[in-house]
């Protein structure tokens, strides 16, 4: 016979992270790490753009969300053109809200639904750890380098 036992219920939090120069010339842009608490789900990223990023020419600006210092390894979320796609500037005050979830462009941290074999979510975790968030952008010169505002939105399940 089942058992039940309640609680409060999901409860969300959210870690802000500000960077200056944002991006790099043709490769990743300052990394920025952020402790996950331990029974949390990454439920979105709310990027603002506090000055404008502006290129030389046309580029695509985007970024990458890893569980290895550098960016890279498993990868919660990922989108090479995410905030430009071959532009040239992103103004200040623009919000992008990357959201977790399989229709999300780039972003997987759920499991699959459906699924005949589902595997565990990518953007849980059951113990603390760190997480790392950078920007990309393709070889274009940097005329205008952006300030982000990077807010970690974190859904507490137990």
């Amino acid at each position: 016979m089942a058992t039940y036992k309640y609680g409060s219920g999901a409860v969300t939090a959210a870690k802000r992270v500000t960077v200056t120069d944002a991006f790099v010339q043709n490769t990743n842009g300052p990394i920025i790490e952020v402790e996950q608490p331990a029974g949390t789900i990454l439920s979105e990223c709310i990027v603002r753009f506090i000055s404008v990023l502006t290129a030389d020419t046309t580029t695509d600006a985007g970024y990458r969300i890893g569980i290895e210092s550098d960016g890279s390894g498993a990868t919660i979320g990922s989108n090479s053109d995410a905030f430009l796609d071959d532009g040239t500037s992103v103004p200040a005050n623009s919000v992008f809200f990357l959201d977790g979830g399989r229709s999300a462009a780039g972003w997987v941290s759920d499991s699959v639904q459906d699924g005949t074999g589902p595997s565990a979510a990518g953007g849980y975790t059951d113990a603390d750890r760190k997480i790392y968030f950078t920007t990309v952008m393709i070889d274009d010169v940097i005329s205008a380098n952006a300030k982000l505002e990077v807010n970690f939105v974190f859904t507490h399940l137990n």
